[in-house]
C-alpha cells in the first residue's frame, strides 16, 4: 500500500510520517511538501503546494490512502482544502483522510468555516474518506507559553 502525507513538512506532517515508517507491515510512504528535498528515507518526497493545485495531482499520482493536513493560512484554508480533494480525486486516491477541526461548521466563527467546507466536499466527491476532527494542537500551547513569556519579562 502506498500511503501519502500531504502537509508533510509540518509539525503533525512530520509526527505522522516517522510514526508510518515505524510501523511494520510493508507499506511504501510518501511525503508530499513544498520542501520535499528535506525528506529522508525511506519516505519518498514529493513536491505539493496548495497554493499551486496542479502540482497536487501529480503528487498524490498512484497513492492509495492520502492524509490531507490543512495549511495555518486561515484566509486560503478553505479553498486549499478543495483544491487538494480535487486533485486527490482526480489522481485516483481511494481514500482520503482529512484533518479538520472541532467545531466545523458552515455558520460563523469563521475559523469553522474552511473546514466545514472541505468536509462537505470531501463527502461529496471522495470515493471513501475519514475526517478527523482535531482540536487545538498540543504544541500550540507550548508556544502561547513561550510568547507569553517573552512578554512579561
Amino acid at each position: 500500500m502506498k500511503i501519502g502525507v500531504s502537509g508533510a513538512s509540518g509539525h503533525l506532517g512530520r509526527a505522522v510520517v516517522s510514526e508510518l515508517l515505524q510501523r511494520p507491515g510493508g507499506h511504501e510512504v510518501v511525503a508530499i511538501t513544498r520542501t520535499p528535498e528535506t525528506v529522508s528515507g525511506p519516505a519518498q518526497g514529493r513536491f505539493g503546494d496548495y497554493n499551486r493545485p496542479e502540482s497536487l495531482a501529480q503528487a498524490y499520482a498512484g497513492l492509495d490512502r492520502l492524509l490531507i493536513i490543512p495549511t495555518l493560512d486561515a484566509g486560503k484554508r478553505g479553498a486549499q482544502n478543495v483544491a487538494a480533494i480535487d486533485a486527490a480525486v482526480r489522481a485516483g486516491v481511494k481514500h482520503i483522510v482529512f484533518i479538520s477541526a472541532a467545531g466545523a461548521r458552515q455558520e460563523e466563527p469563521a475559523l469553522g468555516v474552511p473546514y466545514w467546507w472541505g468536509e462537505q466536499h470531501l463527502i461529496a466527491t471522495a470515493p471513501a474518506w475519514t475526517i478527523l476532527r482535531m482540536n487545538f494542537y498540543a504544541e500550540s500551547f507550548v508556544q502561547q507559553a513561550q510568547a507569553s513569556l517573552a512578554q512579561a519579562c
